[in-house]
């Protein structure tokens, strides 16, 4: 009998913590965050191998499929795995449900605009990105093919004890110019597109309609933002300190101007879908969770 009465009030107790919107909110873009990564992951290593300045200029994405697969066979496109997890589960939890409480308190029951849209979207992300910087490091590094850990743990250590703390936020400055003006260029085009009277208001909630949205808008927004994507990726993978300045410098010397778009095409592709199916899948479960 107390085992029953036990049970009922755990079920209580667990009903009611996703009766509060927040955890809602935060439980259902988690959740998006770890299947959009999980997904994606083979797309973000061979991006990040055609960016490596140590590879060849004129490696292509067939090359760099190739030369993963020769590496590390089916596993090498999925290096870096734990950390873009521990990266993107808190960090489009906290990205995700910042927007949204920044949003809503922007229009405070007023008409939204593109403007609070995009600045929802650009402050959400500044934080996301500065908690997670460790983080993206290890990720990017792990996903070139010459950086090898046998851990998340002893990954961080080893940075930390061969290149000390500096090297945790390194990037910083170009992951922070990529992420936030594409989040805020993201949000803001993706709520327009939401609100357009395009398609009845039964056919506009649909997961497809919602989906596009995403994908439209991660399209435009991954295009404007690419070359901070190229500088990062130079800056992380140096085992010196290399300023933002003396990235661009070398990219412009090693590559011209086509260095700033290398890894374009794939980047397109993965960062436009895992943000659609991210904020399709956040939709849907956290209609799903207010609802049940």
């Amino acid at each position: 009998m107390s085992v029953d009465k036990n049970s009922s009030s755990f079920k209580n107790i667990f009903f009611r913590i996703f009766q509060y919107p927040l955890v809602n909110s935060i439980t259902a873009s988690s959740a998006s965050g770890f299947f959009s990564t999980l997904i994606f992951q083979p797309f973000d290593v061979v991006k990040t191998v055609l960016q490596t300045p140590k590879n060849n200029n004129n490696l292509t994405i067939v090359g760099a499929i190739k030369l993963v697969w020769k590496q590390e066979s089916y596993h090498g496109f999925w290096r870096g795995l734990a950390p873009s997890l521990a990266r993107n589960i808190p960090g489009i939890g906290i990205h995700i449900s910042l927007t949204q409480f920044i949003h809503s308190y922007l229009i405070n029951n007023n008409e939204s605009s593109m403007i609070k849209s995009g600045l929802a979207g650009f402050s959400s992300r500044c934080i996301a990105v500065s908690a997670l910087m460790p983080f993206t490091v290890l990720k990017t590094r792990l996903e070139s093919g010459y950086y090898h850990y046998s851990s998340l743990k002893s990954g961080l250590i080893n940075m930390y004890k061969l290149e000390g703390w500096n090297v945790m936020g390194r990037g910083w400055t170009a992951t922070l110019l990529r992420d936030a003006p594409f989040s805020g260029l993201y949000f803001m085009l993706y709520m327009k597109l939401k609100d357009c009277q395009l398609f009845e208001e039964s056919t506009r909630k649909q997961s497809f309609y919602i989906f596009n949205c995403g994908l439209f808008s991660g399209i435009f927004a991954s295009f404007i933002t690419h070359p901070f994507d190229v500088i990062k990726s130079s800056q992380q993978l140096s085992k010196d300190r290399q300023s933002f300045i003396k990235s661009i410098v070398l990219i412009q010397e090693n590559y011209g101007i086509n260095g700033y778009f290398r890894g374009l095409s794939v980047r397109l592709i993965r960062r436009s879908l895992m943000t659609a199916i991210s904020w399709t899948t956040y939709e849907m479960l956290y209609t799903y969770l207010k609802n049940n």
